[in-house]
């Protein structure tokens, strides 16, 4: 795992907006609402992610998919996913 790489990328999901979480969404042709994107970032700003933890990963999409609901927990993990190469 690329140390640098986790490091950017826990700091752009740590300091996501809206538009930006949308912006992924469109780019990577999955379907999210505005209402969506808040609800999820409430979640993920809950807490420092660290997307090298696979438990807290976990943790997250689950949390995602109690908490809004399975479909949208599915979006964020595929998203999540793009981003696997980098680690």
């Amino acid at each position: 795992m690329n140390p640098f790489m986790q490091q950017l990328v826990n700091q752009k999901i740590n300091a996501l907006t809206v538009m930006d979480l949308l912006q992924l969404a469109k780019q990577y042709q999955i379907s999210l609402s505005q209402e969506q994107a808040n609800k999820v970032l409430i979640v993920i700003h809950s807490e420092k992610i660290d997307v090298g933890n696979k438990e807290q990963v976990n943790r997250l999409i689950q949390r995602l998919q109690v908490e809004i609901d399975p479909h949208v927990s599915n979006v964020i993990a595929q998203l999540l996913k793009q981003f696997g190469h980098y680690l």
